[in-house]
């Protein structure tokens, strides 16, 4: 059996569900996630509920989850490993982000 989850499509509706789905099926779950999965180290991630999280660690391989909180769906949160939980960054922080970015003056 391949350890590597097979990835479907993208999600962009912002929702909090289960993005399980079933070669076969027609929909995701649907169900409230419950899960936040961080599937590689170009931070493939998904949410999923109960069911399907014992469904991925019998199946598959995953670099790290938490349990979904508020921030793990909002644009910019940030994956913090250490403490388990996305967090939207500090605006002394996404400042500090932004200025490392280079920036060509003409």
């Amino acid at each position: 059996m391949d350890p590597f989850v097979p990835k479907g499509e993208h999600r962009y509706d912002g929702t909090q569900s289960c993005g399980y789905k079933p070669t076969a099926a027609s929909e995701d779950c649907g169900q409230p996630a419950t899960w936040h999965v961080m599937w590689d180290g170009q931070l493939d991630n998904s949410l999923t509920c109960d069911e399907h999280m014992t469904l991925i660690q019998q199946r598959w391989m995953y670099a790290d989850r938490h349990p979904v909180t508020a921030d793990c769906t909002m644009p910019g949160a940030l994956w913090v490993f250490v403490n388990d939980r996305c967090e939207f960054p500090a605006p002394a922080s996404a400042a500090s982000c932004y200025a490392e970015t280079p920036v060509e003056i003409s």
